[in-house]
């Protein structure tokens, strides 16, 4: 069975997040450091991704609070194009405001470390977008 996956993109380091088989469980990948060049960060996420039968990609939009797009969004719009050409999957971008601060949250109440969350923030960031967005669809 095929599963959902996440990426939260940044230019240092990128989350990753995969559901399980049924699609209603989001769990954290590796994190991947990202680039210099988007189509190589998209091999890295290939790769990271080839032991999974795949059938879409979420890939957080940045927006501002407003909804507007900020800067960051067209570097993601462009990191879609090339993540559908190598992934061969539809590559969904899905409003990702606050997920960051949500998790950043989450880990500061749980005591963790200003390094450990460093670490853990943008495959933890990849797992919220995701579950978000499963839960959306078995609304």
């Amino acid at each position: 069975m095929s599963r959902i996956a996440a990426i939260d993109y940044g230019t240092v380091r990128i989350g990753l997040a995969i559901s399980d088989e049924r699609k209603i469980i989001a769990r954290p990948l590796e994190l991947i450091l990202a680039k210099r060049k988007q189509e190589e960060s998209a091999k890295l996420i290939f790769d990271a991704l080839s032991t999974y039968e795949i059938e879409a990609v979420i890939l957080g939009l940045p927006l501002h609070l407003d909804g507007k797009e900020s800067p960051m969004s067209a570097q993601v719009r462009q990191f879609a194009k090339i993540l559908e050409s190598i992934l061969n999957v539809p590559v969904i971008l899905y409003d990702e405001r606050l997920t960051s601060v949500m998790t950043e949250r989450a880990l500061i109440e749980g005591n963790v470390r200003r390094e450990k969350r460093k670490q853990l923030i943008d495959s933890l960031s990849a797992t919220v977008l995701l579950q978000t967005y499963l839960d959306m669809k078995h609304a």
